[in-house]
């Protein structure tokens, strides 16, 4: 069987950079966010991590460093733009860093449809 892994770009709510987050599809179909890493734009766009895209869930893994600029191992979906997040697990009101709309946080949500965007 082959391991299915890709690298979704995500943007940290705190410092605002953009920071890769590899994630490995495990046997029940389910995602797994496995290791975080700082990256710039343009290697991310020379790579193509921006046509990435997936549905399902993004579990850590036990060894899951969180954000490599904040720690944070929590995230939050955009309603808007519909990017990923990270986030201090704290703040009920939060801009999102890639299209800069404030919103409240909702509940939480288990599956997530991550499409392929320009960053």
């Amino acid at each position: 069987m082959c391991m299915e892994a890709i690298v979704l770009v995500m943007r940290c709510g705190l410092s605002k950079n953009i920071f890769g987050v590899r994630i490995q599809k495990m046997d029940t179909g389910d995602w797994y966010r496995t290791w975080a890493f700082k990256i710039n734009e343009k290697l991310a766009k020379r790579e193509g991590y921006e046509m990435q895209s997936i549905s399902g869930s993004l579990t850590e893994t036990a060894n899951f460093p969180g954000c490599p600029y904040c720690a944070s191992h929590r995230f939050y979906q955009c309603g808007t733009c519909r990017k990923i997040v990270c986030w201090n697990g704290k703040d009920i009101r939060v801009t999102c860093p890639w299209c800069n709309v404030a919103a409240d946080i909702g509940p939480a949500i288990e599956r997530f449809t991550v499409g392929a965007n320009e960053f």
